[in-house]
Protein backbone atom coordinates (compact mmCIF):
# COMPACT_ATOMS: atom_id res chain seq x y z
CA UNK A 1 0.00 0.00 0.00
CA UNK A 2 1.56 3.39 -0.86
CA UNK A 3 1.80 6.08 1.44
CA UNK A 4 -0.71 9.28 0.90
CA UNK A 5 1.07 12.60 1.15
CA UNK A 6 0.90 14.77 2.99
CA UNK A 7 0.84 12.91 6.71
CA UNK A 8 -1.32 14.01 9.12
CA UNK A 9 1.01 15.86 11.26
CA UNK A 10 1.39 17.72 8.02
CA UNK A 11 -2.04 18.88 7.79
CA UNK A 12 -2.61 19.47 11.01
CA UNK A 13 0.14 22.11 11.06
CA UNK A 14 -1.11 23.33 7.83
CA UNK A 15 -5.00 23.86 9.23
CA UNK A 16 -2.68 25.66 12.47
CA UNK A 17 -0.80 28.10 10.04
CA UNK A 18 2.62 25.83 11.52
CA UNK A 19 3.77 25.63 8.17
CA UNK A 20 6.49 27.83 6.15
CA UNK A 21 5.21 29.68 3.05
CA UNK A 22 7.32 27.19 0.58
CA UNK A 23 5.68 24.23 2.30
CA UNK A 24 2.33 25.68 2.36
CA UNK A 25 2.75 26.36 -1.08
CA UNK A 26 3.12 22.38 -1.75
CA UNK A 27 0.29 21.39 0.45
CA UNK A 28 -2.11 23.96 -1.14
CA UNK A 29 -0.91 22.69 -4.43
CA UNK A 30 -2.16 19.37 -3.07
CA UNK A 31 -5.13 19.98 -2.31
CA UNK A 32 -6.29 21.45 -5.39
CA UNK A 33 -6.09 18.16 -6.26
CA UNK A 34 -7.27 15.53 -3.41
CA UNK A 35 -10.75 15.51 -2.27
CA UNK A 36 -9.82 13.09 0.24
CA UNK A 37 -7.25 15.66 1.95
CA UNK A 38 -9.87 18.79 1.82
CA UNK A 39 -12.73 16.85 3.44
CA UNK A 40 -9.96 15.67 6.59
CA UNK A 41 -9.29 19.87 6.44
CA UNK A 42 -12.65 20.64 6.74
CA UNK A 43 -13.77 18.24 9.68
CA UNK A 44 -10.55 19.88 11.06
CA UNK A 45 -11.63 22.74 10.99
CA UNK A 46 -15.27 21.82 12.44
CA UNK A 47 -13.44 20.25 15.38
CA UNK A 48 -11.32 23.48 16.42
CA UNK A 49 -14.29 25.48 15.87
CA UNK A 50 -16.42 23.13 17.88
CA UNK A 51 -14.02 23.44 20.25
CA UNK A 52 -13.29 27.47 20.62
CA UNK A 53 -17.56 27.32 21.09
CA UNK A 54 -16.99 25.06 24.32
CA UNK A 55 -17.46 27.53 27.79
CA UNK A 56 -14.23 28.45 28.65
CA UNK A 57 -14.82 27.77 32.90
CA UNK A 58 -12.41 28.84 35.38
CA UNK A 59 -11.94 27.98 39.22
CA UNK A 60 -10.95 31.25 39.82
CA UNK A 61 -8.15 29.85 41.94
CA UNK A 62 -4.70 28.70 40.60
CA UNK A 63 -4.76 25.03 42.31
CA UNK A 64 -1.13 24.24 40.85
CA UNK A 65 -0.04 26.73 43.58
CA UNK A 66 -2.22 25.33 46.03
CA UNK A 67 -0.77 22.03 45.79
CA UNK A 68 3.11 23.07 45.42
CA UNK A 69 2.81 24.90 48.73
CA UNK A 70 1.11 22.11 50.37
CA UNK A 71 4.48 19.60 49.20
CA UNK A 72 7.09 22.02 49.91
CA UNK A 73 5.13 22.23 53.71
CA UNK A 74 5.84 18.74 54.41
CA UNK A 75 8.60 17.67 56.13
CA UNK A 76 11.56 16.28 53.92
CA UNK A 77 11.14 12.65 55.64
CA UNK A 78 7.55 12.43 53.73
CA UNK A 79 8.71 13.63 50.28
CA UNK A 80 11.08 10.56 50.39
CA UNK A 81 10.28 7.74 47.99
CA UNK A 82 8.15 4.80 50.10
CA UNK A 83 10.06 2.12 48.70
CA UNK A 84 12.94 1.62 50.59
CA UNK A 85 16.66 1.75 48.29
CA UNK A 86 18.74 -1.25 49.05
CA UNK A 87 22.15 -0.61 49.22
CA UNK A 88 25.12 -1.59 50.52
CA UNK A 89 25.63 -5.42 51.59
CA UNK A 90 21.55 -5.84 52.14
CA UNK A 91 21.08 -6.35 48.53
CA UNK A 92 23.02 -9.59 47.95
CA UNK A 93 21.42 -11.10 51.24
CA UNK A 94 18.34 -12.28 49.13
CA UNK A 95 20.59 -13.34 46.46
CA UNK A 96 22.82 -15.01 48.27
CA UNK A 97 20.23 -17.35 49.70
CA UNK A 98 18.66 -17.73 46.41
CA UNK A 99 22.10 -18.84 44.82
CA UNK A 100 23.17 -21.21 47.81
CA UNK A 101 19.86 -22.76 47.71
CA UNK A 102 20.16 -23.23 43.27
CA UNK A 103 23.34 -24.78 44.09
CA UNK A 104 22.55 -27.01 47.48
CA UNK A 105 19.73 -28.35 44.83
CA UNK A 106 21.71 -29.15 41.79
CA UNK A 107 24.27 -30.65 43.89
CA UNK A 108 21.95 -32.79 45.89
CA UNK A 109 19.89 -33.79 42.26
CA UNK A 110 23.75 -34.90 40.52
CA UNK A 111 24.60 -36.81 43.82
CA UNK A 112 21.22 -38.71 43.56
CA UNK A 113 21.70 -39.62 40.09
CA UNK A 114 25.32 -41.47 40.92
CA UNK A 115 24.47 -43.36 43.65
CA UNK A 116 26.15 -46.61 44.14
CA UNK A 117 23.91 -49.80 42.78
CA UNK A 118 24.73 -51.55 45.79
CA UNK A 119 22.88 -49.45 48.34
CA UNK A 120 19.22 -51.14 48.30
CA UNK A 121 16.36 -50.22 45.33
CA UNK A 122 13.01 -49.24 46.21
CA UNK A 123 10.18 -52.75 45.84
CA UNK A 124 9.44 -51.36 42.49
CA UNK A 125 13.12 -51.00 41.40
CA UNK A 126 14.15 -48.76 38.54
CA UNK A 127 12.00 -48.85 35.33
CA UNK A 128 13.91 -50.04 32.77
CA UNK A 129 13.69 -47.90 29.95
CA UNK A 130 15.67 -50.05 27.32
CA UNK A 131 13.98 -53.46 28.53
CA UNK A 132 12.97 -55.47 25.30
CA UNK A 133 9.44 -56.23 27.03
CA UNK A 134 7.38 -53.62 28.23
CA UNK A 135 6.29 -53.68 31.58
CA UNK A 136 3.60 -56.35 32.46
CA UNK A 137 3.86 -57.40 29.03
CA UNK A 138 5.13 -61.23 28.66
CA UNK A 139 8.09 -62.90 27.57
CA UNK A 140 8.95 -64.67 24.12
CA UNK A 141 11.26 -66.43 25.84
CA UNK A 142 13.61 -67.15 28.71
CA UNK A 143 16.37 -64.55 26.92
CA UNK A 144 14.16 -62.02 26.48
CA UNK A 145 12.61 -61.49 29.62
CA UNK A 146 16.46 -61.96 31.35
CA UNK A 147 15.49 -65.27 33.40
CA UNK A 148 18.37 -67.54 33.74
CA UNK A 149 16.99 -70.72 32.16
CA UNK A 150 17.72 -73.00 35.19
CA UNK A 151 15.66 -70.47 36.91
CA UNK A 152 12.97 -70.61 34.50
CA UNK A 153 12.66 -74.94 34.49
CA UNK A 154 11.67 -74.89 37.91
Amino acid sequence: MTRHWPEVEVLSAYADGELAADRRAEVDAHLATCDRCRRWLAEWHDAQRSLRALADDSLGVDLSQVVRGRIEALPAAGRRSRTPRRTGWHWFVPAGIGAAACVSLGMALGLALTVPATLPRPLGGALEVFAPVAPGGLCAGAGSCRIASAEHSR
